[in-house]
C-alpha cells in the first residue's frame, strides 16, 4: 500500500493498484498534500472512477467532502488545486487525477 505524509488520507488498494498502472504512485502523496492544504478540514476519500462520457476512460478521483466554505471560496480552492497538481505533478500524468467537492454552504 502506497504510504501518503497525508496519514488521514486511506489508499484503497485498487487506488493504489491503479496509481502503480498508471505511474503516478510516487506523485500521489504530493497530490494529496496538496488536496489537504487546498481544503484543510475536508474529509478526503480516494476512488478509481470511469469517465462516463469517455469508454475506456478511468481516473483517480479525490472526493473532498463535508467542504464547510462558501461556494465562492471553494470554486476558488478548486482553481487553486488545478494549478497546485501542475506544479506537483508532471503534465502528463495530471490528467490521471480528478477531484470534487461536496458539502459547500
Amino acid at each position: 500500500m502506497i504510504q501518503a505524509r497525508v496519514t488521514d488520507v486511506p489508499i484503497p488498494p485498487e487506488v493504489a493498484a491503479f496509481a502503480a498502472e498508471q505511474g503516478v504512485t510516487d506523485v500521489l502523496p504530493a497530490v494529496l498534500d496538496l488536496t489537504r492544504r487546498v481544503f484543510p478540514h475536508a474529509r478526503l476519500i480516494l476512488a478509481v472512477e470511469d469517465d462516463p462520457e469517455i469508454a475506456n476512460d478511468r481516473h483517480v478521483v479525490i472526493n473532498a467532502e463535508d467542504v464547510d466554505v462558501p461556494g465562492a471560496e471553494a470554486t476558488a480552492n478548486i482553481w487553486e488545486w488545478h494549478r497546485g497538481l501542475l506544479a506537483v505533478c508532471p503534465a502528463p500524468l495530471a490528467a490521471v487525477f480528478r477531484m470534487t467537492v461536496r458539502g459547500v454552504r
